[in-house]
């Protein structure tokens, strides 16, 4: 199935979504780039997976991007078929007070620790989640720090003094 008629066959469910053209100067490979509202997450997704023609059966990845002089972040969603051997990129805009968006691991268990690492490192909560809780850094860390606005505060884990490093 081509781009064009993948985009075709989502299109007839989803009106909304919009193809993401290249931007000007920048490369990126073949598959398909679209636009995907907060709201619409999990629907399209159960979509892709789910309709045989399309059999979106694999998440490559999750990850987040954000765009703090925008004021927002973009979740951007890569997924492949292996049944049919085509990829599709899905990027969702979130707002940066209190970002929340559907979880998607009730379609693809694989996607729990995804959803748990852009949560740890970024602070966009997924609604439904059954294991919503940090996976990189300890319970009660201090912030999110992949936002470009988090400032480290030195403690006692970076003067090396406690496993005894020299102090530079």
């Amino acid at each position: 199935m081509t781009n064009e008629e993948l985009l075709k066959e989502i299109k007839i469910r989803f009106q909304t979504i919009e193809e993401l053209p290249v931007p000007t100067g920048q490369v990126r490979g073949p598959e398909l780039h679209l636009k995907v509202s907060a709201n619409d997450i999990h629907a399209v997704c159960d979509h892709l997976k789910k309709t045989p023609s399309m059999a979106f059966d694999f998440p490559l990845f999750l990850t987040a991007v954000d765009w703090i002089k925008e004021n927002r972040f973009e979740l951007v969603y890569y997924l492949f078929s292996t049944s049919h051997k085509h990829t599709i990129v899905l990027k969702v805009t979130l707002g940066r007070e209190n970002p929340a968006i559907s979880s998607v691991t009730d379609l693809w268990l694989g996607m729990d620790w995804q959803e748990r690492e852009v949560y740890d490192l970024f602070g966009i909560r997924f609604n439904n989640h059954p294991n919503h809780k940090r996976i990189l850094m300890w319970e009660g860390f201090p912030g999110w720090p992949m936002r470009k606005d988090y400032v480290h505060v030195r403690d006692k884990y970076d003067s090396g003094l406690e496993i005894g490093l020299p102090q530079t």
